[in-house]
């Protein structure tokens, strides 16, 4: 395990301003606004556990309750090959708390997931790292054969298609927390896995300056996510399971990009059985 959840060589790499001459000041001055020290010290206090304990530990001690609805259906696809899809609300709790609900029917489910949450060593073995900002395209297309392998095997893998955490956006002159469009590479691995989909609603969001952050650019608004841990105490998270989704229906839609809206929408209209129930 690492000593430290990010050290001063992963922020270095954010920016070259953090490799410069005043890199040590600025990072010095990085750690105390981003609330680093705060991620830090709530991995120390799980870091001794991996995997699934991992997450239950971690989440139990920030005392988020986390209720879960149609969990039946992942019972039914337990060691079942399938793909599930999730909205990507918080940009990291979230992906601890789909880790820990879906890996604990089927302990051979891991999630693709951004550089961010792999900074997480302690889940190394549940979660395959890609970096939808990385502009050398090594690491992702290393993560994607990580996933075609892994569906190849027959076992289950989760995606947050849209490769970033939500923002909030202004449609139909109402304002809402909405993933950026779903990622064309995803649904084309998707669509070749050739296995039932199950969509995933997780809720939540984050704080209203953090969505403000996103005029800074996404550098900026990754240091803002560690603040966001602090404010998820003692919260309440509803993961909602969807019906699955065969792949003979998916055959029917034939445009990618019509995929991932469809995927999307199936996703998100289970928000209503959360207002609903």
């Amino acid at each position: 395990m690492k000593d430290k959840l990010i050290s001063r060589e992963d922020i270095r790499t954010l920016h070259p301003v953090f490799r410069g001459k005043y890199g040590d000041p600025l990072i010095d001055a990085g750690i105390k606004l981003s609330g680093i020290q705060n991620a830090s010290d709530i991995y120390d206090r799980s870091k001794h556990l991996t995997g699934i304990s991992f997450c239950r530990d971690l989440l139990d001690k920030l005392e988020i309750r986390r209720v879960v609805k149609n969990q039946e259906v992942l019972e039914q696809y337990k060691n079942k090959p399938f793909i599930t899809v999730s909205n990507h609300p918080y940009g990291h709790i979230d992906g601890i708390a789909l880790l820990e609900t879906v890996g604990s029917y089927s302990d051979r489910f891991r999630v693709m997931v951004n550089h961010i949450l792999g900074l997480i060593d302690t889940l190394k073995d549940n979660f395959i790292i890609v970096n939808p900002h990385q502009k050398q395209v090594n690491v992702t297309l290393n993560g994607v054969r990580q996933c075609l392998q892994h569906l190849k095997e027959g076992n289950p893998l989760g995606f947050f298609p849209s490769g970033a955490v939500s923002y909030i956006s202004f449609k139909h002159r109402r304002f809402g927390i909405m993933d950026r469009e779903w990622q064309l590479s995803v649904l084309k691995l998707i669509r070749r896995a050739g296995v039932p989909v199950i969509p995933i609603h997780i809720s939540g969001r984050n704080s209203i300056p953090f969505y403000l952050s996103r005029v800074f650019g996404w550098k900026t608004r990754t240091l803002l996510l560690c603040h966001e841990l602090k404010n998820k105490k003692g919260k309440e998270i509803v993961i909602t399971v969807g019906d699955p989704i065969l792949p003979e229906s998916m055959q029917i839609i034939r445009d990618d990009a019509k995929l991932g809206e469809y995927l999307k929408q199936q996703t998100y209209g289970l928000a209503q059985q959360t207002l609903h129930n």
